[in-house]
Formats: C-alpha cells, sequence, structure tokens
C-alpha cells in the first residue's frame, strides 16, 4: 500500500440547528405526514454500556427497565419468554415463560406502572392477520426467581388502512416493531419498508379485538425496530437503521400525544454499521440504553443521554464523532480507487479494512503515522471490485470508525 504525505491546514466543520419546521401545523388526529430537515441531526458514537450479553438472548429484539433490571426477549421463533439482565455481568437472572403464548415474531415490549406489553407486531412479509399484544401483570412477576404466567391477556388489532395481505417480503409498509405506553394508549410506529416512512397508530390497553387507524405519518427517513417514552421527561425516542447504519430520533417538549409538534432531532451512528439495533429505553430521565442483537458486534447494550445530545444540538457541536479519528476526501462514490487522507489518529499505529455488504472482509493492511506528518493517504484499488456498497473500516487504538462508500463503474 503506497502512502502518500500531504502538507495542509485541518479544517473542522461544525454548525447545525434543531427544531421543527412544522411546529404547531397539525393535531394529533390529523393524518397529517410531518416532514423533516436534513439539517436537523447530529452523529455520535454511542458508549458501549454491557457486552456481551448472555447467549440465550443473541437476538434481543425490545428493552425495558424496571425494578433495577433490564428486561428483554428474542425475536420471531424465540421462546415465549421475557428475560432479566443483571445490569454488571449481562446475565440472565431471570426467566418469566408466558404459558400458552406464541413467540411468531415478538419485537417490543413497553411498560406502564402495573403492565408489561410484549408486541408480537412484527409483519416482514405484510401477510399477517393475527397481529396481538402480550398484556402481563408485574404483579404476577417476583422479585426474584424464575415464574410462568398463564394468566396474560391478549390485544388484537388490524390496520384499517391494510386493504392486501399479499406476501411481500421486506416490501411491505404493514411491518412493526416499535411499540410505546403513552397515557391510556399503546403507540405503533410502523416499519414501513417500502416509503421508509413510519405511520402512528393508538391503540386501547384494554383486553380486545381493534381495528386502528393511522394518525399521523413522519419522515422517518429509515427503519424503526423501537421504540420508548419517558413520561417524567417528557422525552420519546424512536430507534432504526438505514443503508446498514443504525440512527435514532429524539423528541421533547411536544402537546399531548401530538408527538412531532415539538423539537425534533435526529441522531446518526455512523460507526455502527452492520450492528443491528433492535431495543430502547430509558434508564432514567437522561440516559438511554440501546440494545443490538448478534450481529457485526455480539449481543451488546450501548449508551446515549439526552440532555449531552441536546446540548450538542444547540451548541452546535454537531457532526462530531468521539473517536479521535478524523478523514478527509472521503468520496461517496468511487470508481478505480478509494483515496481517503487520515487527518488525527489517537496512537500512532492504525489498521484499515474494506469489507462488502455481507461484511466479508477483502482487503486490509496497517500502517505507522510519524507524528510529524500531518497526513497519512491510503489507497485503495477498487477497479476489480463489483459495483455496489461498501464499508471502510479504520481502527487505531480502541477506537475505530466506518465510513460507507459506493463503488460504481
Amino acid at each position: 500500500m503506497r502512502l502518500t504525505i500531504l502538507t495542509g491546514l485541518l479544517f473542522f466543520f461544525n454548525g447545525v440547528l434543531f427544531s421543527n419546521p412544522n411546529n404547531k401545523c397539525h393535531s394529533a388526529g390529523d393524518t397529517t405526514e410531518i416532514k423533516t430537515s436534513p439539517l436537523n441531526q447530529i452523529a455520535v458514537q454511542p458508549r458501549v454500556f454491557l457486552t456481551p450479553l448472555a447467549s440465550e438472548v443473541n437476538e434481543t429484539s425490545g428493552l425495558v427497565f424496571w425494578q433495577g433490571k433490564i428486561w428483554t426477549h428474542n425475536d420471531s421463533g424465540g421462546e415465549p419468554e421475557i428475560y432479566s439482565i443483571d445490569t454488571a455481568s449481562g446475565q440472565i437472572v431471570q426467566t418469566i415463560r408466558l404459558l400458552n403464548a406464541k413467540n411468531e415474531d415478538w419485537e417490543d415490549i413497553t411498560q406502564d406502572d402495573f403492565y408489561f406489553y410484549v408486541g408480537d407486531v412484527g409483519n416482514n412479509r405484510g401477510t399477517r392477520k393475527n397481529l396481538k399484544i402480550y398484556k402481563v401483570a408485574k404483579a404476577l412477576i417476583p422479585v426474584n426467581g424464575n415464574a410462568e404466567i398463564s394468566d396474560w391477556k391478549k390485544i388484537e388489532f388490524s390496520y384499517a388502512d391494510q386493504k392486501a395481505f399479499e406476501k411481500k417480503m421486506n416490501k411491505n409498509d404493514f411491518d412493526c416493531e416499535a411499540i410505546t405506553s403513552f397515557g391510556d394508549s399503546l403507540y405503533l410506529f410502523t416499519k414501513n419498508w417500502a416509503s421508509q416512512k413510519t405511520r402512528v397508530y393508538a391503540l386501547a390497553k384494554s383486553p380486545g379485538t381493534y381495528i386502528v387507524n393511522p394518525k399521523q405519518t413522519f419522515e422517518a427517513g429509515g427503519l424503526l425496530t423501537a421504540s420508548t417514552f419517558n413520561p417524567a421527561a417528557n422525552q420519546l425516542v424512536l430507534l432504526g437503521y438505514i443503508d446498514f447504519e443504525s440512527f435514532m430520533w429524539l423528541f421533547w417538549d411536544f402537546d399531548g400525544s401530538d408527538f412531532f409538534s415539538g423539537n425534533i432531532l435526529r441522531i446518526n451512528f455512523p460507526e455502527m454499521v452492520f450492528v443491528q439495533t433492535e431495543g430502547v429505553c430509558f434508564v432514567d430521565d437522561k440516559q438511554v440504553l440501546i440494545s443490538c442483537e448478534e450481529s457485526a458486534e455480539f449481543p451488546s447494550l450501548f449508551s446515549v443521554n439526552t440532555d449531552s445530545l441536546k446540548m450538542k444540538a444547540t451548541s452546535r457541536l454537531g457532526n462530531f464523532c468521539s473517536s479521535d479519528i478524523v478523514l478527509s476526501g472521503m468520496p461517496p462514490v468511487v470508481s478505480n480507487r478509494l483515496k481517503v487522507d487520515i487527518l488525527q489518529i489517537p496512537e500512532p499505529d492504525f489498521s484499515f479494512e474494506l469489507r462488502n455488504q455481507r461484511w466479508v472482509k477483502l482487503v486490509e493492511g496497517s500502517h505507522a503515522k510519524h507524528k510529524d506528518k500531518q497526513k497519512m493517504r491510503i489507497l485503495i484499488k477498487t477497479k476489480d471490485l463489483p459495483n455496489g456498497l461498501y464499508f471502510l473500516k479504520i481502527s487505531s487504538g480502541e477506537h475505530s470508525i466506518v465510513r460507507k462508500v459506493r463503488i460504481k463503474h
């Protein structure tokens, strides 16, 4: 690999403003489509909170925090069980089994003061007519030890606006992986494979069978996988991904259940590529935990602080990464070669990898940056690689970053 030394000045770009450009322009009862500005976003790297999680929850999907413990479940095909995770070891300390229940596609869990609500709402094919939420009384869950619960309740529902049920694997707009408890209702945020928007539905918490109508549509800019609401701080979080990269939305200072009427901030996680984030919950008024199932990472928990995110947004300190690795000249599209300059790294030694969409390593290398050199160049020949999306990972010390690049000949 050829390294070219260049001289030059380092320029750092900062500056983002965050508010809802559609603020106060709609009512919660409307099916208004809320559009957001691309400026309403920052980029951060969440802190690793706990890794790895127990192997029994390698497909952890939903997440809640209750009685000082983290509660989760696996998604489609998993056991009909809720697991309590120790916050220090990541190991399972309690297993709560729902007798005579089935985990067809459990995707999220939410709670209020008295109940857990487990959403069997996954619908990748768009064909399901048996969507349901299991309502489990917290009073039936012991403080310690496992339990089997048969006295759960069922909330069944269907979408009023779904008229066709033909199979459209990962191409339909009636999948759902995000539910949250708010007041006397459960709110569902759809995972729209085709449009990458989300529709919001309100569902009663009482057991029964319901037909729900959409209340609003939001430009999610990706596929939503989880949600959580903090009533004390009046903050809503939506979690998702796009092009194998994770992100979250933070909403606050909104009116009632009109979640999109207040402040809106998108937080991109550009270093979390191929990290399948599936669950999210508040630990307190500020700390948010994010779970990922086994993917490019072991099943793990990550953490962000909402006060810190808002501070960075309002003080125009967006577009930063906590890794101390700074790049220049990363092109979005290349043909015959990929050329990137490293401006700053935390350690003298660094390594790089180029991977494809299946996370297969195609190119790798390692070098040392001399302390007197201001820039180091990575040059990768790409002329023999097929068209498609690729990922460049650069690591130095304990830090790493991942950047997307498309090869097009």
